[in-house]
């Protein structure tokens, strides 16, 4: 045989074995994100100038661009601290991912601070189904409008999916009673749902894992809570720490794109003749506009619900004579002014917050609602406490006198240490019962020294945010509280 003729029938036999493995090669992408927190359009990417990444109508782009079999996820968090998720109690989310269409959805945490009737209006208003498998009522019932498994086709295959959500990972497989909601243990409840997929004939089964916002899931929580269950194929969750895929025994654990900044693209490469899940490719990618470009529809969907937002949020409160600032001389304005307002609501002997608690201060002049929520982001609720002089006085020893603000209460210091502390009336009685109001964001942990010596205390359930609202709306006009709470003394 002619050399030529020989290398280029070689040539030919190799692109044929190469066709034959592509052949067999079978794949399904899943576009997964988490965390919107009501941010629905792109935003300025602070390192990199005149550049936008981020929302629904560039996803949309994204998303519509993969030519392979495909559907779309998300791990939750529709409704948060941030203004935009709370003015529509996460409609204006769901209906972004609606217009995708995503194929799936799961409730994350923040999402349980919505009352059972608001949580149920976004299920039905929701084309996708939306998951919390762990979830249950107050009263021990299922929620009849979540769903605790779904199966999804795509190319062909059936996907099962199915949620958790978990509260404390440093504490897992735990049922934890909340305001509104019951969560029992997820390693039963993942039986549950793999049982219910495994019978209606998945091919592939993949969970949700939403983590709690500011907890930790490292690798530990993954190995141990993944050898208490039966096989999972997949596991898509919204741990900020997951970095590259990684297998825990058969199972592959991958984050998600977070904050609709960025999405995460996972490639299943599936076995052809069983459907099984032999592999996976995971891409985060940033949705920046220039490369992207952004869908029409969703962006005038996204449009109208910004311009509903932006006339809420110009609504007037009141008015500041003087402004208040975030820290001044080691004092806290806004701190003190929230103290005030929060012992005024709660008609108590004295109120502390922490000056963690404002994330921005408050120009002088009209104060309006969006000006609120810059200055107060948190959803934290004020927490009534009864406590004895004694105990009130040793408390306050045991918080950090330069990261609270106070009302009702004079603290004097020594050398950074509390000295003695006093009410407006002098000198703490030390068996007489104050009460007190603090946020929870304070009381939170077993060794709280507040907590840990209060005769009493009950959550009102009312954020610390709304109750200085309130106090815009009983007056005209504010004044610069009076100073001198904390006095330092070398």
């Amino acid at each position: 045989m002619d050399p030529g003729t020989k290398a280029g029938t070689l040539i030919l036999a190799a692109l044929l074995l190469g066709a034959g493995a592509c052949a067999q090669k079978e794949q399904i992408v899943i576009f997964a994100t988490a965390r919107s927190e009501g941010r629905l359009e792109a935003r300025p990417v602070p390192s990199l100038s005149n550049q936008m990444a981020g929302g629904f109508a560039v996803f949309k782009k994204l998303y519509d661009s993969e030519k392979r079999p495909k559907l779309a996820v998300d791990a939750g968090n529709w409704f948060s601290p941030t203004p935009e998720g709370w003015i529509t109690k996460g409609r204006s989310a769901i209906a972004c991912m609606n217009a995708v269409p995503y194929s799936a959805a799961a409730a994350g945490m923040e999402d349980l601070a919505l009352s059972p009737a608001d949580l149920q209006k976004l299920a039905e208003s929701s084309s996708m189904p939306l998951l919390a498998s762990n979830l249950y009522l107050r009263n021990g019932k299922k929620p009849g409008f979540m769903q605790s498994s779904s199966l999804v086709r795509a190319g062909g295959r059936k996907i099962g999916f199915f949620s958790v959500i978990i509260a404390s990972p440093g504490k897992p497989n735990r049922a934890r009673n909340l305001p509104k909601y019951r969560l029992e243990k997820e390693t039963y409840e993942t039986e549950r749902s793999l049982k219910a997929l495994n019978d209606a004939g998945a091919e592939v089964t993949v969970m949700l894992l939403s983590v709690k916002p500011g907890e930790s899931a490292g690798k530990d929580f993954f190995r141990d809570f993944l050898s208490r269950v039966p096989k999972i194929d997949l596991v898509i969750t919204d741990e900020p720490s997951v970095g590259r895929p990684y297998r825990v025994n058969r199972t592959w654990v991958a984050r998600a794109g977070l904050g609709m900044a960025e999405a995460a693209r996972l490639t299943l490469t599936l076995d052809p003749a069983t459907g099984r899940m032999t592999d996976l490719d995971w891409e985060r990618l940033p949705l920046y506009t220039k490369k992207y470009g952004e869908d029409k529809a969703v962006l005038q969907l996204t449009g109208e619900y910004r311009a509903g937002a932006a006339a809420h949020f110009l609504k007037r409160l009141g008015f500041l004579n003087d402004p208040l600032p975030l820290a001044e001389n080691g004092t806290s304005p806004v701190g003190d002014f929230a103290a005030d307002c929060m012992r005024r609501w709660a008609k108590s002997n004295a109120a502390i917050i922490g000056v963690s608690e404002p994330a921005a201060g408050f120009s002088s002049g009209t104060v309006t609602l969006g000006a609120l929520y810059a200055a107060f982001p948190r959803d934290s609720s004020m927490v009534f406490v009864k406590i004895r002089g004694d105990d009130l006085e040793q408390a306050l020893a045991g918080l950090q006198p330069g990261e609270i603000s106070v009302s009702g209460l004079r603290l004097y210091l020594k050398g950074g240490a509390l000295e003695r502390a006093e009410s407006d009336n002098g000198p703490l009685s030390p068996g007489r019962v104050y009460r007190l109001a603090v946020p929870d964001s304070m009381v939170g942990g077993r060794d709280n020294p507040v907590l840990s010596r209060a005769m009493e205390f009950a959550n009102s359930r009312r954020p610390v945010r709304d109750i200085i609202g309130w106090c815009f709306s009983r007056q005209s006009s504010f004044s610069r509280p009076e100073g001198g709470r904390i006095t330092r003394n070398q």
